[in-house]
């Protein structure tokens, strides 16, 4: 009798920011609370919670119905376009933004990977208050990252845009070319180099942007 044998996966890591009262937000945005429906303590058989939040908060994904009118949500994704080959790719410390020159260097990205960036971001507490200085892409940088037929991309903060960039240019140049953007990942203790992503909204249609579960397989 032939015996079989179970192939084990790689390490997990999770990459998604816990979704507090004290989560940080954009400025303006909701925050994410709860309230008791039904509560054992108030007598009832079971708890019930009522959890009020905005669609953009703590990790998550924006499709191009964000910030382009007509364009995709997530009724146009299934879960196999939010799994796939990538790579989580260290940018140095005392970087201040994600630059063409910084992406252009970059050899090891392909066609389709998904591209998550690890920048000084993830040493700010996703539980602190808001702050406008952050690392964020430049414009050109997102032109490379279409150049180079990226799938995905992904910042440790939440915008891939910069504070005073208020007409969005990085997300209208990614998302108008079907490129996903997740953001507020937690990657603090995530090791870098190539990998399996997954990202995982839940399954809510017509949704401009979903808060997901995102982790990587090494």
């Amino acid at each position: 009798m032939r015996s079989s044998k179970r192939l084990d996966s790689g390490k997990m890591y999770d990459l998604t920011a816990a979704m507090t009262a004290d989560t940080v937000v954009y400025p303006g945005d909701p925050t994410f609370k709860t309230e008791d429906v039904c509560s054992l303590e108030s007598g009832s058989q079971f708890q019930l919670c009522h959890m009020h939040f905005g669609n953009h908060t703590g990790t998550h994904m924006d499709f191009p119905a964000h910030v382009i009118k007509g364009g995709k949500t997530s009724s146009d994704y299934c879960i196999q376009d939010l799994i796939g080959s990538g790579l989580i790719i260290e940018v140095p410390q005392a970087e201040k933004s994600i630059t063409k020159e910084f992406i252009k260097a970059q050899s090891q990205i392909t066609q389709n990977d998904f591209v998550f960036f690890k920048t000084s971001n993830s040493t700010i507490s996703k539980q602190a208050e808001f702050t406008e200085k952050y690392v964020y892409f430049e414009p050109e940088a997102a032109e490379e990252l279409l150049l180079k037929g990226v799938k995905i991309v992904g910042t440790d903060y939440i915008s891939v845009d910069s504070y005073e960039a208020e007409e969005l240019p990085v997300h209208h140049k990614l998302l108008s070319n079907n490129v996903l953007i997740v953001e507020g990942l937690e990657l603090n203790n995530a090791p870098v180099g190539r990998c399996r992503l997954f990202i995982v909204p839940n399954n809510i249609p017509e949704m401009d942007g979903l808060p997901v579960r995102a982790f990587a397989e090494f």
